[in-house]
């Protein structure tokens, strides 16, 4: 008989006391342009609770348009609940966007650094755009820098909600120290 080299699940009350002993820094902002998606917005609240986002901005989202979805609520396991979540029209982005940390669009272009190779500033809002048609230009003109994850398939992109894990994971990485 061998030696049980990973251990054992830990129950949801242990966990949930582990949870509570980790200390978070407020992490990024993420803006979310024109998502459709319920299951993706019900992820990126679930990101956003599990990275210690600062806040959620939905842009052109209607507040309530979303925010009873069952899928929603399901897919966030309820953290769409207490994650600050702001509503703003596209209008109200290209008036009030200098009032955020800088803006990091996680998106494919001519410009797009490999997000591994990049310094991420700390104070920093992570920027993902629609599921069709991804960050509009007049948007993705007032960002400070792209930033892109390899692909080593024959697919060119990925989900927008894996996307931005990784994306807030690497972000930790470089100013939490997580390993």
């Amino acid at each position: 008989m061998t030696d049980n080299q990973a251990g054992i699940a830990l129950d949801s009350e242990t966990l949930y006391q582990q949870q509570q002993e980790i200390i978070t820094p407020d992490g990024p902002t993420i803006i979310a342009v024109d998502l459709q998606t319920p299951a993706n917005i019900g992820s990126l609240y679930r990101l956003a609770d599990a990275a210690a986002a600062e806040k959620i901005i939905f842009i052109d989202n209607k507040p309530g348009a979303f925010k009873n979805n069952k899928t929603v609520i399901r897919t966030s396991r309820n953290t769409c609940q207490r994650i600050t979540t702001d509503f703003w029209s596209h209008q109200q982005f290209h008036s009030d966007y200098q009032t955020l940390p800088s803006l990091i669009a996680l998106e494919l272009t001519s410009k797009a650094e490999n997000l591994f190779s990049t310094s991420l500033p700390k104070a920093c809002s992570f920027i993902v755009g629609s599921e069709r048609h991804g960050i509009p230009d007049n948007i993705l003109n007032k960002c400070q820098a792209a930033v892109k994850i390899p692909m080593f398939g024959r697919n060119g992109s990925m989900n927008v909600s894996h996307a931005l894990a990784i994306c807030l994971y690497e972000w930790h990485r470089q100013h939490t120290g997580i390993n």
